[in-house]
């Protein structure tokens, strides 16, 4: 029985890799500008989280792009 690839395929991984990492880092930018601007101590406290989300998020994100090109090469 063959073993079926759960890895997506090339043209599909580098349509959907940079379309993901812009969506991130715009959150990730919009999150430190929240810290920055509001005074309220819950908006800087949800902005603080979703920094910390976002870029997790953002580090699996890479992490699984470089696992993709490493099974590829």
């Amino acid at each position: 029985m063959k073993h079926k690839s759960t890895m997506p395929n090339s043209k599909l991984m580098t349509t959907t890799f940079p379309i993901t990492v812009l969506l991130h880092l715009f959150f990730i930018v919009l999150s430190i500008y929240n810290i920055f601007i509001k005074d309220s101590t819950i908006a800087i406290s949800l902005s603080i989280f979703s920094l910390i989300i976002f870029t997790s998020m953002l580090t699996l994100t890479i992490n699984a792009y470089i696992n993709y090109k490493r099974q590829n090469n």
